[in-house]
């Protein structure tokens, strides 16, 4: 008889373990199922009957939906960049396709007097120097777009560092005397071997020139220094309206703010010098910070003028 009773207690147990078990698998069904209706909401599953499994079972699903979260926030997150970076990329290319529209317009427009408008030569100019610009930018657009293609087929092997930058700076001369910048090279006659890419470091450097030719105020100065074999080459130049806390923003793509917005350029260049030099095993960073000018003022006297910012950017290349 007690064998009896025991069995029926036991039975019992199992019985009334297994209806709240099968009870709390109902509720984590119906707390996910509300879960998944609107996932953005910050909602974890809640074990209504303790059990040692469940617990497990129901933490490692709130890990998982915290994962989606993040994963979720990051996608709008990124969405959000995407869609900013079309706008870019759209008021880039509209605006000189609006300029040359409109000269095209005008000179349909008066094509009968072309032979004597004054104006002819000036519209045609204008036109090839907005399409120039055009190229320019689908150019940038297609090269970033070809770097990711290629990440595996970038080739390191040694390079002269200090060659490439002499031959660098003598092809973007003409951009910096157009900038009218008083420009200072301190190079090392030998050759500097550093681990990377021809044809990326030009880039690289060709990048920072063009930078340096739309954005420095009046001078450059490239120089080098070597430290535990790393080769650091540092482009420093004065600037205006740039904070020190915007640094990180320069290497965004597409980034242009107030500071750069009227200049010609995609704001892809030091995206795409950076992602170079880490192709090549390196690092391109920036620092910046506040300096007071001085400006004549007629006389002798000295006044205080505005306030600029120095920016050095600093490339670091693994010496061989």
């Amino acid at each position: 008889m007690l064998i009896l009773i025991l069995a029926a207690v036991i039975g019992l147990y199992f019985a009334i373990r297994y209806l709240l078990l099968k009870h709390a698998l109902g509720e984590l069904n119906r707390e996910l199922t509300d879960i998944r209706h609107d996932i953005g909401r910050n909602q974890i599953l809640h074990l209504p009957v303790p059990d040692r499994e469940l617990e497990r079972l129901t933490e490692s699903i709130n890990s998982t939906l915290e994962e989606v979260r993040r994963e979720r926030v990051d996608y709008e997150k990124r969405e959000k960049e995407f869609q900013k970076q079309i706008e870019n990329i759209s008021h880039d290319l509209r605006t000189p396709l609006t300029v040359i529209l409109g000269y095209l317009k005008w000179n349909r427009r008066f094509r009968e007097d072309w032979e004597h408008s004054e104006r002819m030569e000036e519209s045609l100019e204008t036109i090839e120097r907005n399409a120039r610009k055009m190229e320019r930018l689908v150019a940038q657009f297609y090269e970033y777009s070809h770097l990711n293609v290629l990440e595996n087929k970038f080739e390191l092997q040694e390079v002269d560092a200090g060659r490439i930058l002499r031959e660098s700076l003598a092809d973007n001369s003409l951009i910096l005397e157009k900038a009218c910048l008083k420009v200072k090279c301190e190079l090392p006659e030998c050759a500097v071997a550093v681990w990377g890419n021809a044809e990326g470091l030009e880039r690289i450097f060709s990048n920072l020139f063009q930078n340096a030719g739309r954005y420095a105020c009046s001078f450059l100065h490239i120089y080098m220094e070597k430290e535990a074999g790393w080769a650091r080459i540092f482009f420093a130049n004065d600037t205006e309206n740039l904070k020190a806390e915007g640094v990180s923003e320069l290497f965004e793509r597409f980034y242009k703010k107030d500071w750069s917005r009227s200049r010609d350029g995609s704001g892809l260049g030091l995206t795409i010098a950076r992602t170079l030099a880490e192709r090549m095993e390196g690092r391109l960073t920036a620092e910046a910070e506040a300096m007071e000018v001085f400006e004549e003022s007629g006389g002798d006297e000295a006044t205080a003028g505005n306030r600029k910012t120095f920016l050095r950017f600093i490339l670091t290349l693994r010496l061989t």
